[in-house]
């Protein structure tokens, strides 16, 4: 499943060089913060290696699309909690 989206980097949680890193980086942010709000991983298009953590509502509708938005790839998603 490949996805591309657009968000402004300034607005990643976290980054990391390596896939597993990002993805034990996730995990305890959800650990800690729980899945109040759905989190990605996300690899930039345009770049080799790195990949970004943000959270899922923070995605630009390609509509509304800013100067300051970067194309990344949707990687692993964290859906928010099912619980009220």
């Amino acid at each position: 499943m490949d996805e591309n989206v657009l968000f402004n980097p300034g607005d990643a949680i976290s980054e990391a060089h390596d896939y597993n890193e990002a993805l034990r980086s996730a995990d305890i942010y959800n650990a800690q913060q729980g899945r109040k709000r759905g989190i990605l991983i996300a690899k930039p298009l345009n770049e080799d290696q790195g990949y970004s953590i943000f959270y899922a509502d923070d995605l630009i509708p390609a509509d509304r699309s800013q100067m300051d938005a970067k194309k990344y790839q949707v990687t692993k998603r964290f859906d928010q909690d099912k619980k009220s």
